[in-house]
């Protein structure tokens, strides 16, 4: 299976060299901007500076979009219509510019769209799902995510004000770069009603976007959750909790922990996940996932495109309401957009 990977950040080298490991098949790299590295790839790969070139030479029968978020729609529209499956990077896109039209492309052409939220492929996480849909706490009325991390820790060969997470031209910021915690959330409570957020920058970083923000969602099923995202944390913080009608889950994605409270024995139930579990187990995953889904030409894998746009049209809902200060009634949106949301259903 031949892949082409556009962009050369962080996850475009990381797909690169799991794509090799895993013995997927031939791959090139298109860079058009071509930053310092931190240290040699160690990947056989044709490289090219045009995406077009690189379509029409390579003619790739997946392309892996890894470059920044402003251009990610417009890179996935040209790899469809190049007749390729496409793996994008979260999130989908910037704007909802060219969303509809992209989604529309890929099912016309049969292609396979997923969007990368690759915290669906973390046994803990799965773990939780399987928990809920048990009714192990029974009806779910609440939750609360939080991920924080100290922006300039995340890449320390690079010059965080460079990187595309703290730059609004390239579709940076807190909300969209952290819309896992979004996803997640509508994985395991489904289609989200409204939401409400404040955003701001507030720390010291130099950067044009949102560093710390807090989001409301009311979930169509009831359950209201709050998230909070930020680059100002100094050490790195990643938890769910749930809190059900007869019981409390909680998971903690860096101490790889899930604790359990039910009402039956009013007690916590603690599952250790396995200590030789790495943060790139589920990244392999996540792209052995998609692999399989094209060679069975399944057009709707895991995070498909569809749900990828809801996710984004969610993030982009809460920094509208933060930006007017206002509660968005998501169903009163487009028709598309609503079409987009009940993907989670």
């Amino acid at each position: 299976m031949r892949a082409l990977i556009v962009g050369l950040g962080s996850i475009g080298r990381r797909h690169a060299r799991n794509w090799a490991s895993l013995s997927l098949g031939p791959l090139a790299i298109c860079r058009q901007h071509h930053a310092v590295q931190p240290e040699p790839l160690g990947v056989e790969a044709t490289e090219y500076d045009d995406l077009h070139q690189a379509l029409e030479l390579e003619q790739p029968e997946v392309v892996l979009v890894t470059n920044p978020t402003s251009l990610h729609v417009a890179t996935a529209r040209a790899a469809i219509d190049a007749g390729a499956h496409v793996l994008v990077e979260k999130p989908l896109g910037s704007s909802l510019d060219g969303v509809h039209e992209l989604l529309a492309a890929a099912q016309t052409g049969g292609s396979v769209i997923m969007v990368a939220y690759n915290l669906r492929f973390h046994p803990g996480l799965v773990r939780v799902k399987a928990l809920i849909e048990a009714c192990a706490i029974g009806r779910v009325l609440s939750a609360r995510a939080e991920v924080g991390e100290y922006l300039p820790d995340w890449h320390p060969w690079e010059d965080y004000r460079h990187s595309y997470s703290g730059r609004r031209d390239l579709g940076g910021g807190a909300v969209l770069t952290f819309s896992h915690e979004l996803d997640a959330l509508c994985w395991l409570l489904g289609p989200p009603g409204s939401v409400a957020a404040m955003a701001a920058q507030l720390s010291s970083l130099h950067i044009d976007t949102e560093d710390v923000a807090e989001i409301l969602v009311q979930f169509e099923r009831g359950p209201l959750a709050s998230v909070h995202v930020d680059y100002a944390r100094r050490t790195p913080r990643r938890t769910l909790e749930l809190v059900g009608e007869t019981g409390v889950l909680r998971w903690d994605y860096h101490q790889n922990r899930l604790e359990l409270y039910t009402a039956d024995t009013r007690q916590w139930h603690v599952e250790e996940g396995d200590p030789t579990y790495t943060r790139n187990q589920m990244y392999r995953d996540e792209l052995r996932f998609f692999a399989e889904r094209v060679r069975d030409a399944t057009p709707q894998p895991r995070v498909d495109g569809r749900q990828g746009a809801a996710v984004l049209a969610l993030g982009l809902a809460a920094l509208r309401s933060a930006a007017h200060g206002r509660t968005i009634d998501l169903q009163h949106e487009d028709e598309i957009t609503r079409g987009w949301l009940s993907s989670f259903q």
